[in-house]
């Protein structure tokens, strides 16, 4: 777990370290992309470092929009 938690710790410090130019220049709804997409990432590091059994972000997505997408498809669907 330590040499996990040492990987995601390493991951983090590059990519910030090498964004930290751009974030000043970012106006606000670009950091609360850039900030949507980051917690999205702290989300996967955590059940990866502690090896939990969370669901992916796949299933997420998939719970929350399956019906939506459904009907998108079966409206799309041509008439036989």
């Amino acid at each position: 777990m330590l040499l996990r938690a040492l990987f995601v710790l390493l991951f983090y410090t590059v990519i910030l370290s090498a964004d930290v130019r751009r974030l000043k220049k970012l106006g606000s709804r670009e950091y609360a992309a850039y900030a949507a997409l980051l917690l999205l990432s702290a989300y996967l590091g955590t059940s990866y470092v502690l090896d939990l059994n969370w669901p992916f972000l796949e299933d997420a997505a998939y719970a929350i929009f399956r019906e939506t997408a459904r009907s998108i498809v079966d409206s799309l669907k041509a008439p036989s």
